[in-house]
């Protein structure tokens, strides 16, 4: 692709498919980011939580191998001619996104991140992370896309085409990949430990997002964020192989099992009822293993010593949405908890927990 006076040039194979004209193109994500744009009329409201999982996808892969997307597709709305050159995308136009609206957001959610991330290695003098963190992001940036592009569809043949597209073919979520994969380590603990707890309460094993209608209390996807926290910290995407530190294979877990055994004693007996309690909300869940990661830190205390920490939370919440632990996750409003999930909200709960548990430790010396 390159530019000649203003005027977008691309580089491509056109054909004709089912009678109507079709470009084959290939581009890097970063020109792409600059033109495109959603049409509400056309698309269904962004998932925030589908993206996150995408991201997720993207940065982990980013550390190991390459990953690979279906072509994205698009409508140039008659804004793409024939040219001497290629093919001119007209001054000011831009392509319409019909497949691929959640893995563009997520890329561009990933850039971000790597973003943040690099900053915050160069603000504390950290050269070599930040410069390998500025090698994914050129990664990402010069990502190629592959592309179908309609150049000559009408708003209601878009839509048609979007409701095929979304009908026929569904994208694997996460939430396969927690049952399936067998190469992280950490998926392999999660399922093993919830096939000890199914007993105890439900689990969650396709989906990975539980809305209130869900009877589940927690999911697999969730339970790795845990365990992830509560090893290692990490409230984010794991980099590289698992630390878990001098425990052994089976110390982890018994830790695990431990960690989840103790919502029996801690979660009143509708745990899973989020209409009424936090806690089968994953901000909350994964707060509380960040909880015991920092006991361990802080104390240096063993894992299921923290555990046992944590059972003094009792003492100080209902776990309800309008208990004063949570008024800054609370809408009067609406009546419900909002916001509790991202790394900033989960690390301020934890902060809470952790000021109720440090003024036991306080009262009992």
């Amino acid at each position: 692709m390159s530019n000649h006076d203003f005027k977008t040039i691309i580089e491509g194979i056109g054909y004709n498919q089912f009678g109507k004209k079709v470009l084959a193109t290939q581009i890097r994500f970063s020109t792409l980011e600059a033109l495109f744009e959603v049409d509400p009329e056309v698309q269904r409201k962004l998932d925030p939580q589908r993206r996150s999982e995408i991201r997720e996808f993207i940065l982990s892969s980013l550390k190991g191998k390459d990953f690979f997307f279906s072509p994205f597709i698009f409508s140039a709305r008659g804004s793409i001619t024939k040219t001497n050159d290629g093919w001119m995308l007209e001054p000011g136009s831009k392509l319409y996104i019909l497949d691929g609206q959640h893995r563009a957001s997520a890329m561009s959610s990933a850039l971000s991140h790597l973003k943040s991330q690099k900053e915050t290695s160069e603000e504390f003098g950290h050269e070599k992370e930040a410069h390998k963190i500025q090698e994914y992001i050129d990664q990402l940036k010069s990502y190629p896309v592959a592309m179908q592009i309609y150049l000559d569809l009408s708003l209601q043949e878009e839509r048609q085409l979007f409701t095929d597209i979304n009908t026929e073919r569904k994208e694997a979520h996460i939430g396969l990949i927690m049952q399936y994969d067998h190469r992280d380590p950490y998926i392999e603990i999660t399922r093993q430990v919830a096939n000890q707890l199914h007993q105890h309460f439900e689990i969650e094993r396709e989906l990975s997002r539980l809305t209130s209608q869900n009877s589940a209390v927690t999911s697999l996807t969730i339970m790795k964020k845990c365990l992830l926290a509560l090893f290692e910290g990490v409230l984010t995407v794991k980099k590289g192989n698992p630390d878990f530190g001098l425990y052994t294979n089976k110390e982890v877990m018994a830790i695990s099992l431990a960690f989840f055994e103790l919502w029996k004693h801690l979660f009143p007996k509708q745990m899973g009822n989020r209409k009424k309690f936090v806690t089968g909300l994953t901000g909350i869940q994964v707060a509380l293993a960040y909880t015991a990661y920092k006991l361990t830190k802080n104390y240096s205390i063993s894992h299921l010593e923290a555990i046992q920490q944590l059972k003094k939370l009792k003492n100080y919440c209902s776990w309800k949405h309008d208990d004063p632990l949570f008024i800054q996750l609370y809408d009067p409003a609406l009546k419900k908890i909002k916001h509790h999930s991202s790394t900033t909200t989960i690390q301020r709960t934890a902060t809470k927990f952790l000021a109720l548990l440090d003024q036991e430790r306080i009262e009992s010396t």
